[in-house]
């Protein structure tokens, strides 16, 4: 990956993570199922001290950044997803 002006030079396809958070661990990996149609690794993230928040890391494979933004964008819509990082 070079930067340039500012932008970092991705080489596509590769391997791409998303850090999801929300408050049920299930759901976060059924919506995952949903969303993403292509093969993909899911890890269990942590959770928050107060255990009302947790995450998981989901990585894929990426064909070019609209793929990229758009599993992204579907993440970040869904009601039960907090924040996609």
């Amino acid at each position: 990956m070079q930067t340039i002006e500012g932008k970092p030079k991705i080489d596509y396809p590769t391997m791409w993570e998303y850090r999801v958070i929300g408050s049920d661990k299930e759901k976060l990996k059924a919506i995952i199922h949903q969303i993403i149609k292509q093969d993909y690794q899911l890890q269990e993230g942590q959770s928050s001290s107060g255990g009302k928040f947790i995450s998981v890391v989901v990585q894929t494979q990426v064909q070019d950044e609209a793929q990229r933004d758009q599993i992204f964008r579907e993440l970040k819509e869904n009601a039960e997803v907090k924040m996609v990082l």
